[in-house]
């Protein structure tokens, strides 16, 4: 049985396919990696068939029609057999030991919800940003001023959640983690916590899901007035919070530093 059950949904993600899959190989731990394709129409689906006869432990299935990351993402959770979920995007990355680093924090802690610092980097991989270091706690109430936590460093431990996964909302509020997240921190009761090491790498793609930021922020706004039904006075306290997280985060760990001084440890590089 595996320890950790990696969950990534595809579309069109021909381009970088093999660098998460990488990533995923250099983790040298108990593993299983679990790629739903969502009907791309590029070339994803034949790599992700040739890859997973060379790598055993990539599982790649692919829906019947396009769904959406959050049916993707259910789908594979479905398949998974491992005590942890660990959420990987197609176009992001690991640094090596990622998971067996944040599995011995979670265990070590008795943590159900786990995340790690990350640094922003190019599409080509060539500029890194600063590290972003986040709360050593995020509970619910900072979950909804900071909506600090995505899904490329959450680690969910299913002893804790066994039924967990992620709410079947309108793709525009692209919330469908902040609320899979809140949701644990409800039922728990517990906050996540911070796995206090640099441990990923976020793609900034151009025309990505999260590129628009002004729809990103109206979909904010409905989301706490028509989701979780919080009321006025603190939707505005809560939404003000995360604007300016958000501008802060954008404008001081943006990918304009060299690549090279940062990740020249990484054995596996984006431009070999």
């Amino acid at each position: 049985m595996p320890t950790v059950s990696v969950i990534t949904p595809n579309y069109n993600g021909g381009s970088f396919i093999q660098r998460v899959v990488e990533s995923v190989q250099q983790q040298h731990f108990s593993l299983e990696h679990i790629v739903v394709d969502d009907c791309s129409t590029d070339n994803s689906w034949a790599i992700l068939q040739e890859l997973g006869c060379a790598y055993p432990w990539l599982k790649a299935v692919r829906l019947d029609k396009n769904s959406g990351p959050v049916v993707a993402r259910n789908k594979a959770i479905e398949m998974a057999s491992g005590r942890f979920l660990a959420l990987l995007d197609v176009d992001d990355f690991w640094l090596p030991n990622k998971l067996k680093t944040q599995v011995r924090f979670m265990q070590d802690n008795d943590c159900g919800l786990s995340f790690s610092d990350y640094r922003f980097v190019s599409e080509d991989g060539r500029k890194i940003g600063r590290r972003l270091e986040g709360f050593h706690k995020v509970g619910w109430h900072l979950h909804h001023m900071t909506r600090y936590l995505g899904c490329l460093t959450m680690v969910v431990d299913r002893n804790h959640f066994p039924d967990f996964k992620f709410p079947n909302v309108a793709s525009y509020y692209k919330a469908e983690d902040f609320i899979a997240w809140s949701r644990c921190m409800s039922v728990s009761g517990r906050p996540a916590l911070r796995c206090p090491h640099d441990l990923a790498r976020y793609s900034v793609v151009n025309n990505s899901r999260s590129s628009d930021y002004k729809s990103a922020a109206l979909s904010v706004w409905k989301l706490y007035r028509d989701i979780e039904k919080i009321g006025l006075l603190l939707s505005s306290v809560y939404f003000f919070s995360y604007s300016v997280n958000a501008a802060w985060k954008r404008l001081r760990c943006k990918p304009i530093l060299d690549r090279s001084t940062i990740d020249e440890d990484y054995s596996w590089s984006l431009l070999d």
